[in-house]
């Protein structure tokens, strides 16, 4: 995938908003990870990242995996990004956008300089300032779990035109979705709560369907449901 196919930085922004679930998944089973892809765009979720995986064969499994998503109509990025040797060779076999669990400059300036959605994990009130210092555009709030909510409603009262994405302990129960979007969250990342490892170790791919489907419908009629409320109350 050539660089001049990647799609504006505003679309993307747009298309996980959109989406309002950020799915990510690895395994060393190329043929998993498609399997994995293909269930997404059933479900019409047209966003996914695929998690960095520390060895050669990672780069490799996402060059072919990238062409795939092309063909499936998927956006899809590189995750776990730890720097920006790392960030440069994903954005060059054609990551749209990159997450890195850490605040790094250098990752920043690759993709800045590339024209890639950055996002950096965060878990203080400093780092979302440092982050948009940055030039961040989007920041995932983690561990999910321990800061909870009520930090994103923070952050988003500081920096109304974030993308917040809680992630790390976010599960697929209503109530807990719900919480996040609630808080001003636009999209919250799930792995684990959607492909779990017994399930896909013995490739259990209808059971995984249904959580993934489930959880999409129940992530856009929750968003649906708060932005109606938000707008009655205004």
């Amino acid at each position: 995938m050539h660089r001049s196919e990647t799609i504006t930085l505003q679309k993307l922004k747009s298309t996980i908003s959109r989406n309002g679930m950020l799915p990510f998944f690895n395994h060393q089973n190329i043929d998993c990870v498609l399997e994995v892809m293909k269930i997404l765009k059933r479900c019409e979720c047209d966003v996914f990242e695929f998690t960095h995986q520390r060895d050669a064969r990672g780069i490799r499994m996402f060059a072919w995996l990238a062409d795939r998503a092309k063909e499936l109509g998927i956006t899809m990025g590189a995750g776990t990004i730890l720097d920006a040797s790392q960030a440069n060779r994903y954005i060059r076999v054609g990551a749209q956008f990159i997450a890195s669990p850490f605040l790094h400059e250098d990752v920043a300036q690759a993709c800045h300089d590339n024209d890639v959605l950055w996002i950096p994990g965060c878990t203080t009130l400093a780092d979302v300032q440092q982050a948009t210092a940055w030039g961040a555009t989007a920041v995932m709030i983690i561990p999910g779990n321990i800061l909870g909510p009520d930090f994103v409603k923070q952050v988003v009262t500081i920096h109304p035109e974030l993308m917040c994405i809680p992630s790390g302990g976010v599960t697929v129960a209503k109530n807990n979705i719900g919480s996040w979007f609630d808080a001003g969250a636009l999209c919250v990342r799930l792995g684990d709560a959607l492909f779990t490892r017994e399930d896909v170790a013995v490739k259990d791919w209808g059971k995984i369907e249904s959580n993934v489907f489930h959880a999409f419908q129940g992530v856009k009629q929750l968003k649906s449901s708060i932005l109606r409320t938000k707008s009655i109350s205004i």
